[in-house]
């Protein structure tokens, strides 16, 4: 990756989500505290997974003018937005179409297409679910592989910009 404090985020991310698998296998799939562990994993992955676009984007402005660099703040790195595929997009078109369009391209070229988006929309849609007081009905493990398959799309959108 080029965009090294992304690449250490997702690092990080893949620790935590490592010790929350540890803590479950030593209590066990069953013991009441696995749903909270379940929860805080499903927050933390999807969180990351938003931060790491936002901040990929945003990052190849640094050196514009300070007035550039307030407008990019407040409108991408301090916004509250899903880190959906049509958001990325829409991003990328405000910037350069050539980013969108090569974006597109890639992530529809990638062997693992379709796992790709259909993880990213189940970890958003997991996170809406549990963030607007429902009760979550995916396991650790699927948090866990929605985020290992998200994390590719980041990696697309990574190389995308700093082509």
């Amino acid at each position: 990756m080029y965009n090294i404090s992304v690449k250490h985020t997702l690092e990080d991310c893949r620790k935590d989500l490592g010790k929350i698998e540890h803590l479950i296998a030593g209590m066990g799939a069953l013991a009441d505290p696995v749903p909270y562990l379940t929860q805080y994993a499903l927050i933390k992955a999807c969180g990351t997974i938003e931060f790491c676009f936002k901040t990929i984007i945003a990052d190849m402005h640094v050196g514009a003018s300070s007035q550039v660099q307030n407008y990019i703040n407040r409108k991408i790195r301090e916004s509250s937005m899903n880190p959906t595929e049509s958001n990325i997009c829409n991003i990328l078109k405000s910037f350069d179409e050539n980013w969108n369009k090569n974006f597109k391209t890639k992530l529809n070229n990638h062997c693992d297409c379709g796992k790709i988006r259909s993880s990213l929309t189940s970890l958003i849609n997991a996170r809406n679910t549990f963030a607007h007081g429902r009760s979550l009905t995916v396991s650790f493990n699927e948090v866990q592989e929605y985020f290992n398959e998200s994390t590719k799309l980041i990696e697309i959108l990574d190389n995308v910009v700093h082509l």
